[in-house]
């Protein structure tokens, strides 16, 4: 299981990468598009709705990896006052519900895409795709975080018995 832990770290932050690789992109897109319209050489018309694309891929690309590092948002007060060992058995009961929740909204955004698919639904803006593959990163990311959440659980219980230290904490 250690193995796979690796494993899917790797996996999931070589998508971060990507995500970061993306907006490292759009910037420089968008740099070039105001540097064109400035010097009145026409710019780059499609760049507000690749920015928008890019926004959608990398916030779904780094999801899992920032679940991962603990830079999630975490209301963590009611757990910091808690007795540790208290608060480690709701964090149990958390990663469980987080595998429940990821696991419908997976299974909802494959139905999403598979409707899609199924209807030939197209985007068009400035230029045209069809719609399922906007909404693929949906059950793919879910699916990653429903996993993330399960090796959460399995360094849970190979920790101590206390809360976790996340990265981003309200206490």
């Amino acid at each position: 299981m250690s193995r796979l832990n690796q494993l899917f770290g790797s996996l999931i932050e070589r998508l971060a990468l990507v995500g970061c690789a993306l907006l490292f992109i759009m910037m420089l897109m968008i740099c070039a598009d105001v540097g064109l319209r400035s010097m009145r050489w026409g710019g780059l018309p499609w760049s507000n709705d690749v920015s928008e694309y890019i926004l959608y891929a990398a916030t779904f690309l780094s999801a899992p990896w920032l679940l991962r590092l603990g830079r999630h948002v975490r209301l963590d007060l009611v757990l910091r006052a808690l007795p540790p060992r208290w608060g480690w058995r709701i964090e149990w009961i958390v990663d469980f519900a987080g595998i429940a929740v990821c696991i419908i909204l997976a299974v909802a955004g494959l139905r999403a895409v598979l409707a899609s698919q199924a209807n030939g639904n197209i985007v068009i803006k400035t230029f045209g795709f069809t719609e399922w593959w906007l909404l693929m990163p949906v059950p793919v990311t879910f699916l990653l975080l429903a996993i993330e959440f399960v090796f959460r659980i399995y360094r849970l219980s190979d920790g101590p018995r206390q809360v976790r230290d996340e990265a981003t904490s309200v206490a």
